[in-house]
């Protein structure tokens, strides 16, 4: 068979030929720019952009930030999927100060999700079990001796598969040795048993405590993804060669609002521009703005 199955990883901060897609930066001193990752590699597109944001008090009185981000996770064609693909976010004061850096509040999605249907293995496994067999003189035996035999003892069992998404709220300490939460790392996996690839949508909504309504903030964003695709086995070789270029931080300003326009958005859109009182940013916001969307059958 001339076709075979290339897995490969995709990682959004090495240098590649900018034919392959182009990366986004900010024009001059930009604020607040919309669209954060737009890439091609080898069929595959990943997207990450922001689609709202919203500055204004926590409990009324505390400065604070709610954000929408959103992520794409295209195939071009059925023969490539994404089997998973993990999202890093770190916040950090535009200046690097470690007492003015934004803290990471809320989190949608926080904690372990299970999407879609699940899918049932059999799996079988095999143990060697050794046996020792002592052998000592007698009738046609001429010296004692030990032997081991092995012994395979084989069992059945069945195990379930879905696919999932995880969001945790973490302390990077790569960038300062101690401070308050300052990241964000989402993963999600396919349903390995079917080879669903992960879902094609997800939009996560993060909720920042600010120090003041003065200080500007970034946010660094880093896509790695594990995909699959069916090709022509000598061009295939050539065409997993490659990563793309990280973009540049995205810089917030206090009270600069923002609301993506529809754009023909799916269904996840359908609450993004929902009246959010921004005196009152609270963590129960989260959940409306946020959601996954998996292919969809036309």
């Amino acid at each position: 068979d001339d076709n075979e199955t290339f897995t490969f990883d995709i990682q959004l901060n090495t240098e590649e030929d900018p034919l392959q897609g182009f990366r986004q930066s900010n024009h001059g001193n930009e604020i607040q720019r919309p669209n954060i990752i737009d890439e091609c590699c080898k069929g595959l597109i990943i997207q990450a952009r922001i689609d709202r944001i919203v500055h204004g008090l926590q409990n009324r009185c505390d400065p604070a930030t709610l954000i929408v981000f959103g992520f794409r996770f295209h195939g071009l064609d059925n023969k490539r999927r994404f089997k998973q693909a993990a999202i890093a976010l770190l916040f950090e004061d535009e200046r690097e100060r470690l007492e003015f850096g934004p803290e990471v509040n809320a989190l949608w999605p926080n904690g372990d999700f299970t999407l879609g249907q699940t899918t049932e293995i059999n799996v079988e496994t095999t143990k060697s079990v050794d046996s020792g067999l002592n052998l000592t003189g007698g009738a046609g035996v001429q010296a004692g001796g030990h032997a081991t035999v092995n012994w395979e003892r084989k069992t059945a069992y069945k195990k379930t598969d879905r696919s999932s998404m995880t969001g945790t709220i973490f302390f990077d300490d790569r960038v300062q040795g101690r401070g308050p939460y300052n990241a964000v790392r989402l993963t999600i996996k396919e349903n390995t048993a079917v080879e669903s690839g992960v879902v094609t949508d997800l939009r996560a909504v993060v909720l920042l405590k600010r120090r003041n309504d003065r200080d500007r903030f970034t946010v660094k964003v880093t896509v790695e993804a594990k995909a699959h695709f069916l090709y022509n086995a000598i061009r295939g070789v050539r065409e997993i060669v490659g990563a793309m270029p990280s973009a540049d931080p995205v810089i917030f300003k206090p009270g600069t609002q923002y609301l993506r326009s529809s754009m023909g958005m799916n269904i996840l859109g359908a609450h993004l521009g929902d009246e959010i009182d921004e005196n009152d940013l609270r963590e129960d916001h989260l959940g409306n703005l946020g959601g996954v969307l998996t292919s969809t059958v036309l």
